[in-house]
């Protein structure tokens, strides 16, 4: 059976992140969240004192992590996939471009291990988890970042009723406007596999927009978008429609978000 999309690695280097474009399209929906979480400082609460700690950011991404984690006091890198995305990093510490579910860092080696918002891309998550355990340290801590099942639900939708009015709707992993793969539940499971009584710390909030503009920009950078082929336009359109129709109606429009930050140590 062939990956979807959205855990296919040669579609997430060359289209999806070959740049951080999208990515930033996405990020930019929670300019407006009430009230708004800082994941960042989050991420530092939940790991405590880094001060002189090697710290590892797998799929990090245009570097979203790694000056809060340097502002800290640790050694940081960062490790991903796709060299578009690494190649954006400002002031970039050492990065190197790898695959998480075969990292080329020797065993027991890092304080902390951080995953945040990409088990959802790996092919085998499992896997993933067995290489952060296996280059961490003893007594080493690693931190998984996934969402909820109710996260940007809202958008979903309104979104799916225009798939299945076109005949579009196909797997949720591709189709859906949000990555259903690697639920916080799934997530535990899979970090419980290799770490004892991982904890779990939830953080949820809602956007509320009174514009319809930031949803459709989130919707239109999408997998999802893309895989309606000619019909991206149509669909994005009446998306928008949706989005306005409620906001005039309530006068605004809520979605909620779900993220869980998993948090466990090395025995």
């Amino acid at each position: 059976m062939s990956q979807p999309k959205r855990a296919d690695t040669r579609y997430l280097r060359e289209v999806a992140y070959a740049d951080p474009s999208g990515l930033e399209a996405r990020a930019r929906l929670f300019d407006f969240q009430h009230p708004h979480i800082d994941l960042q400082a989050e991420a530092l609460g939940v790991l405590g004192p880094l001060d002189g700690r090697l710290v590892a950011d797998i799929g990090c991404g245009s570097g979203r992590y790694l000056d809060a984690l340097r502002g800290a006091g640790s050694q940081v890198f960062g490790v991903d996939l796709s060299v578009g995305m690494l190649a954006a990093v400002p002031d970039p510490p050492v990065l190197i471009a790898a695959d998480a579910q075969s990292l080329p860092l020797t065993d027991a080696a890092i304080d902390v291990v951080m995953m945040m918002h990409m088990l959802y891309h790996v092919p085998d998550p499992v896997l993933a988890v067995a290489e952060a355990a296996r280059v961490l340290r003893r007594g080493g801590t690693v931190l998984v970042a996934t969402n909820g099942r109710r996260h940007l639900a809202e958008m979903n939708e309104l979104w799916f009723p225009l798939l299945d009015r076109t005949g579009m709707r196909g797997s949720l992993e591709d189709t859906g406007l949000v990555n259903p793969r690697v639920t916080a539940d799934e997530a535990h499971h899979f970090v419980a596999m290799r770490f004892p009584d991982p904890d779990v710390h939830w953080l949820r909030s809602s956007v509320i927009v009174t514009d319809a503009a930031p949803v459709v920009r989130h919707a239109a950078s999408t997998t999802a978008a893309q895989a309606v082929g000619e019909l991206r336009e149509e669909l994005i359109g009446e998306l928008s429609d949706a989005i306005t129709s409620q906001i005039r109606r309530d006068g605004h429009f809520k979605i909620t978000t779900s993220v869980a930050f998993l948090t466990a140590t090395k025995a």
